[in-house]
């Protein structure tokens, strides 16, 4: 009997995924055996239907697997005892006790949003993370394409810029030959830090080409306030 094909579209328009697999290896042979590495593409910010994820964001932290080198969150694909109130780490295998809010509460009959077969994309608002300001987005764009290929690229990343929360922070990065790191708020003169491709930087020497170390942020806001005034992220003077 022929497989029926897997209609990648419609799966990702149901959890706003797209993997390189469909099936996980279930041992390390399985996974050597892999033609190309697993991985997950995901779009933030996407609207799924109400069938396939929880209306809103969920207010609490999720429940992660105890073992030391996995920390996966709970998610339908567990297995769950619900007499011994246990959950099996899909990945690892570990077994888990839930949580006593959990336990107290859960049955076959009455789940939490995770575990809900239909939810297996879920949103959480951390209730231990400090808020950490506007959201970033950092668009990462490959030049080594055709002439029309890039503009029909261009025309995309617009139309994604147009539906960005207003307080969002952008960034772009461009490589090809080399890897270009743009200033973007600057209209008139147009500003990058060009990283040679053929020259291999370690990510604190990255960080300290681009001003961006802790170290630097922490002097550039002294300095600001002993002057009583001006920009922060303003370069020093010459």
């Amino acid at each position: 009997m022929q497989e029926q094909a897997w209609d990648v579209t419609a799966s990702e328009e149901a959890s706003g995924t797209r993997l390189s697999f469909h099936c996980w290896p279930s041992s390390r042979l399985e996974a050597t055996r892999c033609v190309a590495p697993l991985g997950a593409l995901y779009t933030p910010l996407k609207k799924l239907p109400p069938a396939c994820a929880p209306p809103s964001a969920l207010q609490y932290d999720p429940i992660r697997c105890a073992t030391a080198t996995c920390h996966a969150v709970l998610n339908p694909y567990c297995q769950v005892d619900y007499r011994s109130k246990l959950w099996v780490c899909p990945f690892c295998l570990g077994r888990n006790h839930f949580p006593p809010h959990y336990a107290e509460n859960i049955s076959e009959t009455n789940l939490p949003a995770e575990l809900i077969p239909q939810y297996a994309t879920c949103e959480y608002e951390l209730q231990t993370v400090p808020p950490q300001g506007p959201p970033v987005f950092l668009f990462v764009v490959d030049t080594c394409g055709h002439a029309e290929e890039l503009a029909e690229l261009a025309d995309s990343l617009q139309q994604a810029l147009n539906l960005l929360p207003e307080d969002s922070l952008v960034g772009l990065i461009t490589y090809g030959t080399n890897v270009q790191v743009h200033e973007l708020g600057f209209e008139g003169v147009p500003k990058a830090y060009v990283l040679r491709g053929n020259k291999e930087y370690a990510p604190a020497k990255v960080g300290e080409l681009l001003g961006c170390t802790a170290h630097k942020y922490r002097a550039q806001q002294q300095g600001a306030g002993q002057q009583g005034g001006g920009h922060p992220g303003a370069p020093p003077p010459p």
